[in-house]
Formats: C-alpha cells, sequence, structure tokens
C-alpha cells in the first residue's frame, strides 16, 4: 500500500515543497482556529478541553477548515478522561452475577477511544512525533519567509 500524500502545507513547513509539483488550485485556507469559541454542544468540560488547547497550539497550527477534525479529538479527549475516571473508580476486573471475574467493559471503550484519539492527534500534528516532522519557518527564525509569496 502507497504511503498517503503529504499535505502542501507540511511540505512547506518541511522546506520540500517544490513549485513544479505544487497543486494549482489547491484552495489555502486563511483564516486561523485560535480564536474559535467552543461549540454550544459540547459538554463543560469539553468546552474547557477546547479552550485550554486552543491556547496552547501555536498560532496558524489550525485553521478553520480544521474544525471538525479538531471538534473530534475535543470530543474523543472528553470522553476518554471520562472513561479514565470510570475506570479509576470501578477498577478493570468485575465481578459477574454468578461470581465470575471478567475485564470491564470500559476497558474496551477506553482502548477504543485511544486509538481514535491517536489518529486524531497524527492528523493535527499533537504528539511530540507529529510536530517534529513540521518546523514553521516563523518559529525557527522569529520572521517572515522572505519566499513565501512566490
Amino acid at each position: 500500500m502507497a504511503r498517503p500524500r503529504k499535505p502542501t502545507a507540511v511540505k512547506r513547513l518541511q522546506g520540500t515543497l517544490q513549485k513544479c509539483r505544487t497543486p494549482v488550485a489547491e484552495p489555502q485556507p486563511q483564516v486561523d482556529l485560535k480564536g474559535a469559541l467552543p461549540p454550544d454542544y459540547l459538554t463543560e468540560s469539553a468546552q474547557e478541553i477546547w479552550r485550554f488547547s486552543l491556547e496552547q497550539i501555536p498560532e496558524g497550527m489550525l485553521s478553520t477548515v480544521d474544525y471538525a477534525a479538531f471538534c473530534q479529538w475535543v470530543v474523543c479527549f472528553d470522553q476518554f478522561v471520562m472513561l479514565a475516571a470510570a475506570i479509576k473508580r470501578e477498577g478493570t476486573i468485575q465481578e459477574t452475577e454468578d461470581g465470575q471475574l471478567q475485564v470491564s467493559g470500559i476497558l474496551h471503550h477506553i482502548t477504543k477511544t485511544a486509538a481514535i484519539l491517536r489518529g486524531l492527534e497524527n492528523e493535527l500534528g499533537f504528539t511530540p512525533a507529529a510536530r517534529s516532522r513540521v518546523t514553521s519557518f516563523k518559529a525557527a527564525t522569529g520572521e517572515k519567509n522572505a519566499f513565501e509569496d512566490l
């Protein structure tokens, strides 16, 4: 199976973008997600995660087109926290009505949620490994790239 395509923005940040291989009509998101308010449908704890996370991410890392993926990450992370609290309360092993010991169903849910979170974190650049693959010119030098407008 072929490796997934690298987004143009990632190539630009890594310094490997070649003008001859750049898609001509690729849409360019312009608005940073940093100032977005959390949606009303999120729980209070998810809204808190939303605000905290947007304060922590570097400027320009997420744009408004990343809104849906970021919402999914916030909901998954909130669910992961709730499941972890439930495991802390109830434990990973439960006793059935007939006295048998079995693995808690919560453990299954937290494992699936963690897998979804890992995928979203890699897509959004929220892990140390994902961030190490992308370095911003502005972050590295503190100045505007003179070639950015070409």
